[in-house]
């Protein structure tokens, strides 16, 4: 195809959406209709006339904006990676004007090229593998999830892929952005849209465009939505962010299933003990209430260690017993914790066992020396300045509700003060708990809206309606509002419990 073929097909290309934008705005029917008619257009151009450039020189993309006109910039982008000829290694044109699609692009327009975005997002992903620079795929894929669904409340393929390029590289605080907005739902897999809704309508939730048609996001199983809470789990104790690791772990181990723990649900549960470790001092004594007893079952007995060590270090801080014996418990079980990649965890346990035991004192005194906080936490008993500094960083990241009394130069005269709740540096005041209030309040109309909106979807599916067809026939059955369908796994499960 020569030149002057691209110059014939530039007006079309350029011709949608229109711009300046008219005074009034397209319908959804007059916009897909076009939107359409331009994908077709773009299929008929050859991947070499797309690449050759344009009349007086130059490339196609620097006469596109990404921001305007998606379809025809990602076709242009896809055409170059596919033929090869540049080279793609990341900081070079060709890796810049990918990572700048994926910041600009119109994320409307992008819900009728699902499968060519998500080669987009693959390229730049094994582009930075391959130049063993994970860390430079995390910001543009990143961008591409928020601006495609910037609730990010509907589970797609790139979730998983971009958490675990996260770990990766270890960037953690790179992920929170994502993995702090909760997850409500899995794309659509109706036949037609909810409602009659087009791809470019206005959706009341993501998971009306994001759905099996628009194949925004590719296939996923029961395992890989295992696979992202754990990975969440594990940046969140990176992070030292116990309550939200431990909820994802848990849901990790509440997943329904139909038979015995996968190996997931194994890695998240001996997690979930040293989180618990470290967050509270103690295990609990029970699973979560909605864990499957079977699932329990197995993963008590496989996590057996991780028990044990949990149960030293209760009964250490029951006796006010010194690190001796929960020391030598880690050492013999190095091998073990190695293996299981939770030895850093492990390691933590160490120093989470001390700060409990300054935390418990309170349980006990109002004030003491520190000179007799040295006697009965520290390593080096004669160590005073050592456990004043210790202390302190306690007291400055919200550990301890308490104060040092000091009374000289010296840190083995000093007093270690206990506030009360109301009092001392945890204290909040009326406006920080109000303001928390009015947080909580707005995730729980979040919450209340998906639950209303996945009600909806629910009632108009062809199993609920079948479903209700049977009960009505059933003389016993519950009727409408106290009638419920039998809940069903979104994925077949897998069961590697004799993976080992």
């Amino acid at each position: 195809m020569a030149p002057r073929d691209i110059e014939y097909f530039l007006p079309q290309l350029l011709s949608f959406p229109p711009h300046p934008p008219p005074p009034l705005p397209l319908s959804d029917q007059v916009y897909d209709k076009e939107i359409k008619t331009l994908r077709l257009v773009l299929n008929e151009i050859p991947g070499n006339a797309l690449t050759g450039g344009v009349p007086n020189g130059g490339d196609l993309l620097d006469i596109l904006d990404p921001s305007i006109n998606t379809l025809p910039y990602l076709y242009v982008l896809l055409a170059h990676i596919h033929s090869g000829k540049q080279k793609v290694i990341t900081g070079e044109s060709l890796w810049q004007k990918t990572s700048n699609f994926l910041e600009r692009f119109d994320p409307v327009q992008v819900r009728y090229v699902g499968v060519e975005f998500r080669r987009v997002i693959l390229f730049v992903r094994d582009t930075a593998l391959v130049s063993n620079r994970p860390i430079a795929a995390v910001r543009p894929i990143r961008s591409a999830i928020l601006r495609l669904d910037p609730s990010s409340s509907c589970f797609t393929s790139t979730h998983l892929i971009f958490l675990r390029l996260c770990l990766q590289a270890s960037t953690f605080r790179a992920a929170k952005p994502i993995i702090d907005k909760d997850l409500y739902e899995f794309p659509s897999v109706a036949k037609t849209h909810p409602g009659g809704q087009l791809p470019c309508s206005q959706h009341d939730t993501s998971s009306g465009f994001i759905t099996d048609q628009t194949e925004l996001s590719g296939s996923f199983s029961y395992r890989d939505v295992l696979q992202y809470f754990l990975y969440g789990a594990m940046v969140y104790m990176a992070l030292r962010e116990w309550s939200r690791a431990l909820f994802f772990l848990e849901v990790v181990l509440t997943a329904p299933t139909k038979s015995n723990a996968s190996q997931i649900q194994v890695e998240a549960y001996k997690k979930w003990v040293l989180a618990n470790l470290l967050a509270r001092g103690e295990v609990p004594g029970a699973l979560p209430k909605t864990t499957s007893p079977q699932v329990a079952k197995n993963v008590r007995a496989l996590g057996r260690p991780y028990e044990a060590l949990g149960e030293i270090f209760k009964d250490g801080l029951a006796k006010e017993q010194d690190v001796r014996r929960l020391n030598a418990e880690i050492h013999t079980g190095h091998p073990r914790w190695l293996e299981d990649h939770n030895l850093s965890l492990v390691l933590q346990v160490l120093d989470a066992y001390r700060q409990f035991s300054i935390a418990r004192l309170e349980l006990t005194y109002a004030a003491l020396p520190l000179l007799i906080v040295t006697q009965r936490t520290s390593r080096d008993p004669e160590d005073h300045a050592e456990t004043a500094q210790y202390v302190a960083i306690m007291i400055s990241n919200g550990q301890l509700n308490a104060a040092l009394d000091k009374r000289s130069q010296d840190p083995q005269s000093w007093i270690l003060r206990f506030a009360t709740s109301s009092t001392g540096p945890q204290a909040r005041s009326e406006q920080e708990q109000y303001e928390e209030l009015v947080k909580q309040a707005s995730r729980t109309g979040k919450l209340a809206d998906h639950v209303r909106e996945t009600d909806r979807k629910l009632s108009l599916s062809k199993e609920y309606i079948n479903w209700m067809k049977q009960a009505k026939n059933e003389p016993n059955a519950p009727q409408g509002e106290d009638s419920a369908m039998p809940p069903r796994l979104p994925f077949d499960e897998e069961d590697v419990m004799g993976d080992g």
